[in-house]
Protein backbone atom coordinates (compact mmCIF):
# COMPACT_ATOMS: atom_id res chain seq x y z
CA UNK A 1 0.00 0.00 0.00
CA UNK A 2 1.61 3.39 -1.29
CA UNK A 3 2.24 5.95 1.55
CA UNK A 4 0.45 9.20 1.64
CA UNK A 5 3.23 10.75 0.61
CA UNK A 6 3.05 9.08 -2.56
CA UNK A 7 -0.96 10.49 -3.04
CA UNK A 8 0.65 14.24 -3.08
CA UNK A 9 2.38 15.07 -6.19
CA UNK A 10 5.59 17.77 -4.86
CA UNK A 11 4.90 21.76 -5.90
CA UNK A 12 5.21 21.99 -9.41
CA UNK A 13 5.37 18.70 -10.46
CA UNK A 14 3.44 18.64 -14.02
CA UNK A 15 2.18 15.71 -16.14
CA UNK A 16 5.54 15.40 -17.94
CA UNK A 17 9.13 14.84 -16.39
CA UNK A 18 11.52 17.00 -15.08
CA UNK A 19 14.02 18.57 -17.48
CA UNK A 20 17.64 19.33 -16.60
CA UNK A 21 17.27 22.29 -15.32
CA UNK A 22 15.74 20.76 -12.13
CA UNK A 23 12.28 22.66 -12.93
CA UNK A 24 9.30 20.63 -14.02
CA UNK A 25 8.74 20.61 -17.49
CA UNK A 26 5.77 21.89 -18.89
CA UNK A 27 2.44 20.30 -18.35
CA UNK A 28 -0.24 19.65 -21.45
CA UNK A 29 -2.08 23.14 -19.57
CA UNK A 30 0.52 25.80 -21.42
CA UNK A 31 2.99 26.38 -18.59
CA UNK A 32 0.31 25.64 -15.55
CA UNK A 33 1.50 22.77 -13.05
CA UNK A 34 -0.63 20.32 -11.26
CA UNK A 35 -0.72 21.62 -7.24
CA UNK A 36 0.87 19.45 -4.30
CA UNK A 37 -2.67 18.19 -3.48
CA UNK A 38 -3.64 16.73 -0.41
CA UNK A 39 -6.38 13.61 -0.28
CA UNK A 40 -8.22 14.44 2.76
CA UNK A 41 -11.91 15.74 2.04
CA UNK A 42 -14.19 18.32 3.50
CA UNK A 43 -17.22 16.74 2.50
CA UNK A 44 -16.66 13.18 4.44
CA UNK A 45 -14.63 15.66 6.85
CA UNK A 46 -11.37 13.86 6.94
CA UNK A 47 -9.88 17.35 6.62
CA UNK A 48 -11.18 17.84 10.13
CA UNK A 49 -10.27 14.33 11.46
CA UNK A 50 -6.25 13.99 9.52
CA UNK A 51 -3.91 12.83 11.93
CA UNK A 52 -1.01 13.86 9.72
CA UNK A 53 1.06 16.43 11.03
CA UNK A 54 0.02 18.97 9.10
CA UNK A 55 -3.16 18.97 10.03
CA UNK A 56 -2.10 19.50 13.74
CA UNK A 57 0.70 21.98 12.58
CA UNK A 58 -1.65 24.65 10.16
CA UNK A 59 -4.82 23.98 12.73
CA UNK A 60 -6.94 22.60 10.50
CA UNK A 61 -10.25 21.45 12.92
CA UNK A 62 -9.90 25.22 13.50
CA UNK A 63 -12.10 26.79 10.83
CA UNK A 64 -12.10 30.73 12.37
CA UNK A 65 -10.74 33.25 10.23
CA UNK A 66 -7.22 34.70 11.02
CA UNK A 67 -7.34 36.62 14.45
CA UNK A 68 -4.10 39.03 12.60
CA UNK A 69 -5.60 42.46 11.28
CA UNK A 70 -3.46 44.34 8.54
CA UNK A 71 -1.22 47.65 9.38
CA UNK A 72 -0.30 46.14 12.61
CA UNK A 73 3.32 47.90 12.40
CA UNK A 74 2.29 50.53 10.06
CA UNK A 75 2.95 52.93 13.35
CA UNK A 76 5.10 51.26 15.58
CA UNK A 77 6.63 52.41 18.88
CA UNK A 78 10.12 50.36 18.83
CA UNK A 79 11.73 51.36 15.92
CA UNK A 80 15.47 51.87 16.01
CA UNK A 81 17.15 54.28 14.93
CA UNK A 82 14.42 55.96 14.19
CA UNK A 83 10.95 55.15 12.02
CA UNK A 84 12.33 56.13 8.46
CA UNK A 85 15.86 54.25 9.24
CA UNK A 86 13.82 51.94 11.14
CA UNK A 87 16.04 48.42 10.98
CA UNK A 88 13.88 46.55 13.63
CA UNK A 89 11.38 45.71 11.86
CA UNK A 90 12.48 43.88 8.41
CA UNK A 91 11.04 42.55 5.23
CA UNK A 92 9.93 39.04 5.08
CA UNK A 93 9.26 36.42 2.65
CA UNK A 94 5.42 36.80 1.51
CA UNK A 95 3.31 35.46 -1.10
CA UNK A 96 0.89 37.36 -3.29
CA UNK A 97 -2.15 35.84 -5.29
CA UNK A 98 -2.65 37.49 -8.65
CA UNK A 99 -5.53 35.98 -9.80
CA UNK A 100 -7.79 33.16 -9.30
CA UNK A 101 -9.85 31.39 -12.60
CA UNK A 102 -12.01 28.96 -13.46
CA UNK A 103 -10.08 26.63 -15.65
CA UNK A 104 -12.84 24.17 -16.64
CA UNK A 105 -15.74 22.53 -15.43
CA UNK A 106 -16.56 18.89 -16.51
CA UNK A 107 -20.28 18.75 -16.39
CA UNK A 108 -22.20 20.71 -19.41
CA UNK A 109 -23.43 23.84 -17.86
CA UNK A 110 -25.53 26.29 -19.81
CA UNK A 111 -24.82 29.99 -18.89
CA UNK A 112 -23.07 31.42 -16.22
CA UNK A 113 -21.68 29.57 -13.21
CA UNK A 114 -22.60 30.51 -9.82
CA UNK A 115 -19.82 29.54 -7.20
CA UNK A 116 -20.03 29.66 -3.83
CA UNK A 117 -17.61 28.31 -0.78
CA UNK A 118 -14.18 29.58 0.24
CA UNK A 119 -10.43 29.63 -0.65
CA UNK A 120 -8.20 30.42 2.12
CA UNK A 121 -4.56 30.13 2.87
CA UNK A 122 -3.23 29.41 6.22
CA UNK A 123 0.66 30.36 7.08
CA UNK A 124 2.44 29.52 9.83
CA UNK A 125 2.36 33.34 11.10
CA UNK A 126 -0.90 32.35 12.64
CA UNK A 127 -2.79 29.11 10.95
CA UNK A 128 -6.24 30.29 10.74
CA UNK A 129 -8.09 31.07 7.79
CA UNK A 130 -7.23 34.09 5.80
CA UNK A 131 -9.86 34.09 2.92
CA UNK A 132 -9.39 34.93 -0.57
CA UNK A 133 -12.54 33.70 -2.02
CA UNK A 134 -15.84 33.16 0.36
CA UNK A 135 -19.06 33.34 -0.54
CA UNK A 136 -22.67 31.93 0.33
CA UNK A 137 -24.73 29.93 -1.84
CA UNK A 138 -27.38 32.74 -1.41
CA UNK A 139 -24.58 34.99 -2.57
CA UNK A 140 -22.78 33.05 -5.17
CA UNK A 141 -20.22 34.58 -7.27
CA UNK A 142 -21.12 34.01 -10.99
CA UNK A 143 -18.67 33.48 -13.39
CA UNK A 144 -18.98 34.07 -17.25
CA UNK A 145 -20.67 37.72 -16.91
CA UNK A 146 -18.08 38.90 -19.69
CA UNK A 147 -17.15 37.74 -22.81
CA UNK A 148 -14.26 35.96 -23.51
CA UNK A 149 -11.52 34.79 -21.33
CA UNK A 150 -11.79 37.32 -19.02
CA UNK A 151 -15.10 36.08 -17.98
CA UNK A 152 -13.40 33.17 -16.19
CA UNK A 153 -12.00 35.05 -13.78
CA UNK A 154 -12.73 34.70 -9.85
CA UNK A 155 -13.23 38.22 -7.88
CA UNK A 156 -10.88 37.25 -4.97
CA UNK A 157 -12.47 39.26 -1.66
CA UNK A 158 -9.17 39.12 -0.13
CA UNK A 159 -6.65 38.32 1.89
CA UNK A 160 -7.74 40.00 4.81
CA UNK A 161 -3.88 40.83 5.75
CA UNK A 162 -0.13 39.83 4.70
CA UNK A 163 0.07 36.10 3.70
CA UNK A 164 3.85 35.26 5.60
CA UNK A 165 5.88 32.52 3.24
CA UNK A 166 9.04 31.92 5.40
CA UNK A 167 8.04 28.09 5.28
CA UNK A 168 5.50 26.63 3.01
CA UNK A 169 1.62 27.71 2.63
CA UNK A 170 -1.02 26.05 3.10
CA UNK A 171 -4.23 26.76 0.53
CA UNK A 172 -7.70 24.93 2.02
CA UNK A 173 -10.98 25.12 -0.67
CA UNK A 174 -14.19 23.86 -0.21
CA UNK A 175 -15.59 24.88 -3.60
CA UNK A 176 -19.19 24.59 -5.51
CA UNK A 177 -20.93 24.87 -8.09
CA UNK A 178 -24.85 25.83 -7.82
CA UNK A 179 -27.48 24.19 -9.99
CA UNK A 180 -31.01 24.36 -8.98
CA UNK A 181 -33.05 25.10 -5.91
CA UNK A 182 -31.24 22.61 -3.94
CA UNK A 183 -28.05 22.18 -2.17
CA UNK A 184 -28.31 18.30 -3.17
CA UNK A 185 -28.13 19.12 -6.55
CA UNK A 186 -24.94 20.98 -6.63
CA UNK A 187 -21.27 20.18 -8.18
CA UNK A 188 -18.34 19.82 -5.66
CA UNK A 189 -15.89 21.79 -8.01
CA UNK A 190 -12.82 21.30 -5.74
CA UNK A 191 -12.43 20.48 -2.40
CA UNK A 192 -9.17 19.63 -0.28
CA UNK A 193 -5.69 21.47 0.33
CA UNK A 194 -2.92 22.32 -1.93
CA UNK A 195 1.23 23.37 -0.52
CA UNK A 196 2.95 25.82 -2.01
CA UNK A 197 6.66 25.60 -0.92
CA UNK A 198 9.54 28.95 -0.74
CA UNK A 199 11.73 25.97 -1.30
CA UNK A 200 10.70 25.39 -4.61
CA UNK A 201 9.97 29.00 -5.47
CA UNK A 202 12.16 31.92 -7.71
CA UNK A 203 11.70 35.27 -5.99
CA UNK A 204 9.69 37.44 -8.04
CA UNK A 205 8.72 35.10 -10.67
CA UNK A 206 5.26 34.46 -11.66
CA UNK A 207 3.72 30.76 -11.37
CA UNK A 208 0.61 29.34 -12.12
CA UNK A 209 -0.94 26.05 -10.47
CA UNK A 210 -3.91 24.02 -11.16
CA UNK A 211 -6.20 22.39 -8.56
CA UNK A 212 -8.00 19.61 -10.16
CA UNK A 213 -12.06 18.46 -8.67
CA UNK A 214 -14.03 16.63 -9.01
CA UNK A 215 -15.88 18.96 -11.63
CA UNK A 216 -13.71 21.19 -12.65
CA UNK A 217 -10.39 23.27 -11.96
CA UNK A 218 -9.03 26.32 -10.42
CA UNK A 219 -6.06 28.06 -11.65
CA UNK A 220 -4.29 29.94 -9.13
CA UNK A 221 -1.52 32.63 -10.07
CA UNK A 222 0.79 33.31 -7.29
CA UNK A 223 4.36 34.72 -6.58
CA UNK A 224 6.90 34.53 -4.06
CA UNK A 225 8.18 37.99 -2.66
CA UNK A 226 11.54 38.51 -0.48
CA UNK A 227 12.24 40.92 1.44
CA UNK A 228 8.27 42.46 1.27
CA UNK A 229 6.03 44.33 3.08
CA UNK A 230 2.31 44.23 3.69
CA UNK A 231 0.62 47.42 1.83
CA UNK A 232 -2.82 48.14 2.26
CA UNK A 233 -4.90 50.19 -0.13
CA UNK A 234 -8.14 52.26 1.12
CA UNK A 235 -9.87 54.76 -1.70
CA UNK A 236 -11.98 57.15 -0.58
CA UNK A 237 -14.72 58.84 -3.13
CA UNK A 238 -14.96 62.08 -0.77
CA UNK A 239 -16.75 64.67 -3.94
CA UNK A 240 -19.24 63.41 -6.31
CA UNK A 241 -20.05 66.51 -8.66
CA UNK A 242 -23.23 64.57 -10.38
CA UNK A 243 -25.87 61.86 -9.07
CA UNK A 244 -25.45 59.83 -11.81
CA UNK A 245 -22.61 57.44 -9.71
CA UNK A 246 -19.37 56.53 -10.82
CA UNK A 247 -18.60 53.25 -13.04
CA UNK A 248 -14.83 52.46 -10.91
CA UNK A 249 -12.61 49.92 -11.41
CA UNK A 250 -9.18 49.92 -9.23
CA UNK A 251 -6.22 47.87 -9.30
CA UNK A 252 -2.20 47.79 -8.67
CA UNK A 253 0.86 45.97 -9.71
CA UNK A 254 3.45 45.39 -7.63
CA UNK A 255 7.68 45.41 -7.48
CA UNK A 256 7.35 45.69 -11.71
CA UNK A 257 5.83 41.69 -12.37
CA UNK A 258 3.63 41.61 -15.19
CA UNK A 259 -0.13 40.47 -13.73
CA UNK A 260 -2.21 42.96 -12.82
CA UNK A 261 -4.36 42.67 -9.36
CA UNK A 262 -7.61 43.34 -9.72
CA UNK A 263 -8.91 44.66 -6.85
CA UNK A 264 -12.64 46.47 -7.45
CA UNK A 265 -15.09 47.11 -10.63
CA UNK A 266 -18.45 47.91 -10.86
CA UNK A 267 -20.77 50.70 -9.66
CA UNK A 268 -20.00 53.74 -6.61
CA UNK A 269 -23.32 55.43 -6.03
CA UNK A 270 -22.13 57.47 -3.58
CA UNK A 271 -19.51 59.31 -1.70
CA UNK A 272 -17.79 56.81 0.61
CA UNK A 273 -14.77 54.48 1.29
CA UNK A 274 -14.48 50.80 -0.50
CA UNK A 275 -13.43 47.95 1.05
CA UNK A 276 -9.48 47.81 1.83
CA UNK A 277 -7.50 45.56 0.34
CA UNK A 278 -4.33 44.14 0.93
CA UNK A 279 -1.26 42.90 -1.49
CA UNK A 280 2.93 42.62 -0.52
CA UNK A 281 5.31 44.68 -2.26
CA UNK A 282 9.09 44.40 -2.54
CA UNK A 283 10.51 46.90 -0.31
CA UNK A 284 12.25 49.74 -1.67
CA UNK A 285 9.85 48.71 -5.20
CA UNK A 286 7.23 49.71 -6.56
CA UNK A 287 3.66 49.84 -6.11
CA UNK A 288 1.39 51.05 -8.67
CA UNK A 289 -2.37 51.95 -8.47
CA UNK A 290 -4.59 52.23 -11.94
CA UNK A 291 -7.80 53.64 -11.33
CA UNK A 292 -10.51 54.33 -14.19
CA UNK A 293 -13.48 56.08 -13.45
CA UNK A 294 -16.26 56.68 -15.85
CA UNK A 295 -19.69 59.28 -15.03
CA UNK A 296 -22.51 57.06 -15.20
CA UNK A 297 -25.21 58.20 -18.41
CA UNK A 298 -22.61 59.47 -20.16
CA UNK A 299 -21.50 63.45 -20.44
CA UNK A 300 -17.72 62.81 -19.88
CA UNK A 301 -15.17 61.05 -21.50
CA UNK A 302 -13.11 57.70 -19.37
CA UNK A 303 -10.29 58.84 -16.49
CA UNK A 304 -7.41 57.06 -16.46
CA UNK A 305 -5.41 57.52 -13.66
CA UNK A 306 -2.02 55.72 -12.13
CA UNK A 307 0.57 56.26 -9.34
CA UNK A 308 3.58 54.82 -8.43
CA UNK A 309 4.16 54.37 -4.55
CA UNK A 310 7.79 53.46 -3.18
CA UNK A 311 6.90 50.66 -0.53
CA UNK A 312 8.63 51.25 2.90
CA UNK A 313 8.38 49.58 6.26
CA UNK A 314 6.09 51.75 7.89
CA UNK A 315 3.93 54.74 7.66
CA UNK A 316 1.39 55.25 5.07
CA UNK A 317 1.64 57.53 1.36
CA UNK A 318 -1.81 59.57 0.18
CA UNK A 319 -2.31 60.68 -3.60
CA UNK A 320 -5.52 62.91 -4.70
CA UNK A 321 -7.15 62.34 -7.61
CA UNK A 322 -8.96 64.98 -9.11
CA UNK A 323 -11.76 64.82 -12.10
CA UNK A 324 -14.40 66.79 -13.37
CA UNK A 325 -16.86 64.84 -11.65
CA UNK A 326 -15.15 63.59 -8.38
CA UNK A 327 -12.38 63.54 -6.23
CA UNK A 328 -10.70 60.20 -4.71
CA UNK A 329 -8.51 59.87 -2.35
CA UNK A 330 -6.25 56.61 -2.70
CA UNK A 331 -4.08 55.81 1.16
CA UNK A 332 -1.50 52.82 1.01
CA UNK A 333 -0.81 52.23 4.57
CA UNK A 334 2.72 50.26 5.09
CA UNK A 335 3.39 47.56 7.56
CA UNK A 336 5.83 44.62 8.26
CA UNK A 337 4.25 41.41 9.20
CA UNK A 338 4.57 41.18 13.08
CA UNK A 339 7.80 39.79 14.49
CA UNK A 340 6.41 37.13 16.18
CA UNK A 341 3.91 33.81 15.46
CA UNK A 342 1.14 33.03 17.51
CA UNK A 343 0.23 29.76 15.75
CA UNK A 344 0.36 27.92 19.56
CA UNK A 345 -1.74 31.44 20.49
CA UNK A 346 -4.96 30.82 18.78
CA UNK A 347 -7.49 32.81 20.83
Amino acid sequence: MESDAADRRRPYESLDDDDESGMPAESSWGGVYCASLDCSKHADGSIYRGTHFWHRFYHLADTRQTILEPMMLSTPTDCRPNTWACKAHRGCAMMQIFSLKLAHTSAAIDGPIHLYGFLAVRDLLNPLRNYIFNRTREDPFVVGQQDGDSGLFIQMAGPKRGIEMRASVLIEYDMKIKRGQSQEDDLQLIDGAAFFSELTSLDCRVYKQRIGGDYGAVDICFSLLRDAVEATIQVEISQMHHNSGLDFSLSCSVSRIPPKIELFQGVIAEPGGLNRFVVAAVRGCALTVYLTADQRGGGADHARQCYAFRAKAHGHDVEEFKLDYATILVKVSWSTLVPFRVAQGLL
